[in-house]
This record gives C-alpha cells, sequence and structure tokens, in this order.
C-alpha cells in the first residue's frame, strides 16, 4: 500500500508540474483590421475542414460566406481587391460579456509561423490578467489568427479582437473596404483613447469597443496575463465554426 501510495503521489506531482508548464506569461494587446483571419484559409489542405474546420468570414454587408467561398475568397485587405467579392472579419468577432469577471473572444497569438494550418488554430485558452485594470478578471479566447511580432508584441502574446483596438500595420484599407470611409478606427496601435472615441466607428461595432472600457476597464495594451488551454465553450464555436 505504502508503495502505491507513493507512485500516485508521483503522479500527481507529475501532473501538476505538467500542468505548471502549460502556463504561459505574456501581454494582451488590442486589433480590428477586418481583414479575412489567417485560420479561415486552409493552405490547400481540405483536410482541415473535417479536422478542424475554417474560421467562418463575412462579406462586405456581415453576411456569413459559405464554407468554400470563404475559403478561397481574398481578404479585403489585400490591395486593390474586389471588395464585393473579397472575405472580411464578421462583427460577430467582438468581445462578449458573461458576467462581471469572464468574458469570451476571439484573438491573435502571436507566433513564429503565420501558416493557414498553424496548429494553434481554432484552439481556445483560458486568460488571466495579473495587471492593469482588469487584473484577475477571465477572458476564454479563441485564436483565429497566429500572428506576427514587432514592436511590444512578442511571441505568445494574445492580440484581442476589438473594434476601435487598432489597425494593425496594414491599416485601415480593410475596414474601409467593408465599411466605406468616414469613419475614424483611432491609431494603428491601440486604435481608440477613451469610451467617447467608440462613437466615431460603424454603429454595429461600438458595443464591442464599449466593452474594452466598460468590462476591462482601461487600455487593455501591455497589460500581464496568464494563460492555458481549455476546451472551446460552444458559443465561439458556434460563431466561427471551427474547433481544435
Amino acid at each position: 500500500m505504502l508503495l502505491l501510495y507513493h507512485h500516485l503521489l508521483c503522479l500527481l506531482t507529475l501532473r501538476h508540474h505538467a500542468l505548471v508548464k502549460a502556463q504561459t506569461v505574456a501581454k494582451t494587446y488590442t486589433g480590428w483590421d477586418c481583414c479575412k483571419p489567417i485560420c479561415a484559409s486552409t493552405d490547400n489542405r481540405p483536410s482541415l475542414l473535417t479536422t478542424r474546420g475554417a474560421v467562418r468570414v463575412c462579406n462586405r454587408s456581415n453576411q456569413p460566406l459559405p464554407t468554400t467561398a470563404g475559403v478561397s475568397a481574398v481578404t479585403g485587405c489585400q490591395p486593390g481587391v474586389n471588395t464585393n467579392t473579397a472575405a472580411y472579419l464578421c462583427d460577430t468577432y467582438q468581445p462578449i460579456p458573461i458576467s462581471n469577471d469572464l468574458s469570451y473572444g476571439f484573438a491573435i497569438q502571436v507566433q513564429d509561423s503565420q501558416a493557414a494550418d498553424h496548429p494553434n488554430c481554432c484552439k481556445c485558452y483560458q486568460l488571466r490578467w495579473l495587471t492593469g485594470a482588469a487584473a484577475n478578471k477571465t477572458m476564454i479566447v479563441q485564436v483565429v489568427t497566429p500572428g506576427g511580432a514587432g514592436g511590444d508584441v512578442k511571441r505568445g502574446d494574445m492580440i484581442i479582437l476589438i473594434p476601435g483596438g487598432g489597425v494593425g500595420p496594414l491599416g485601415q484599407g480593410g475596414c474601409n473596404g467593408m465599411y466605406g470611409g468616414g469613419y475614424n478606427w483611432g491609431g494603428a496601435q491601440g486604435g481608440v483613447r477613451n469610451r467617447q472615441e467608440c462613437e466615431r466607428l460603424p454603429g454595429g461595432l461600438c458595443g464591442g469597443c464599449y466593452w474594452r472600457w466598460n468590462w476591462a476597464g482601461g487600455w487593455v495594451n501591455g497589460w500581464d496575463v496568464v494563460y492555458h488551454q481549455v476546451e472551446c465553450p460552444g458559443r465561439l464555436v458556434g460563431i466561427s465554426g471551427c474547433v481544435a
């Protein structure tokens, strides 16, 4: 019995260390460039449609495209693209507050590779903020794009998709193609600076923009976070159409 007890204790200790190692300490940032997510393509690997699925995308009217059309459609962020046939980020990818301490949403996970068959595409992670106004609050996000690093943004960081979160290095061409001109998307990095500036976005995106100030309580960019992989909530899978 004593030998069995020590064996079980050893297994539990190993499992504990494995869970600890699975934790990632990183930072969160914000972004919303209206571009077709990278995980919406399959890199000519049709098997991904049955094993993982492809992230759902929309036309410029925010109407979901059929899966095969979405996979093959050109991103609306490509210069000179026909905006009537291009694919864009659906407005359903805005953050979803569940309670005062829990939200759902979608994210770009910064990686070395930005391939559409990246193994982390469509995986979900539970984030817990360590610093900032959202300290000790939790968010479960699904990865829809493996993004590239640059500047302060490092491998492993999470860029949470938030309207008005910043159009990033591709500029606002994608958002102009989807929504037309006349809107103020804020700075390329970080986006709008306060709640009032959310009102300069298209009406259907204001709610997601307000989330940053109402639920998260502030800037979100550069806040420390710890996260680990979890099972994807059905609500997120129902929006994205994929799971891994």
